[in-house]
């Protein structure tokens, strides 16, 4: 029987890959290079994406992934692991599943993928200072 592969990385799509390199080049709300580590901008799309409380497989993944398993920062990783955990129906007979990498790492980087999906759409359709007062104000209603 093969045992499964430990991921080494989170993965992202190609055309969130592609989203990412414009975003780069302007540096789109703060959210390029520039401003943030690639780590904290997985932490941010899956945010989004469990914010929106849908999640969507990786379809197409890049191959060289968005960040190396050692370069996921301690924020970035409890946020998925804690996330996880809160998906579980019943924590006292599940709980051992967080020992599950590949598990997690999947669910984290589904709701990521949604998350980039969501940036995207802001891309298109938001210039940042507007983006950036409703997402002032989706806080104020929270």
């Amino acid at each position: 029987m093969e045992t499964a592969k430990m991921p080494d990385r989170l993965n992202y799509s190609t055309k969130a890959k592609q989203l990412l390199e414009k975003i780069d080049e302007v540096n789109y709300m703060g959210l390029g290079l520039k401003g943030i580590t690639r780590s904290e901008l997985f932490l941010f799309a899956m945010s989004l994406g469990v914010e929106s409380k849908t999640k969507r497989e990786v379809v197409n993944p890049y191959a060289g992934g968005l960040v190396l398993d050692k370069s996921i920062d301690s924020r970035t990783q409890a946020s998925m692991y804690s996330h996880f955990i809160s998906l579980l129906n019943d924590p006292n007979n599940e709980l051992d599943s967080i020992t599950n990498k590949s598990l997690v790492y999947k669910t984290a980087e589904q709701y990521a993928n949604t998350g980039f999906e969501i940036i995207a759409d802001y891309f298109d359709n938001k210039k940042p200072e507007a983006l950036l007062w409703d997402l002032f104000l989706e806080l104020d209603v929270q």
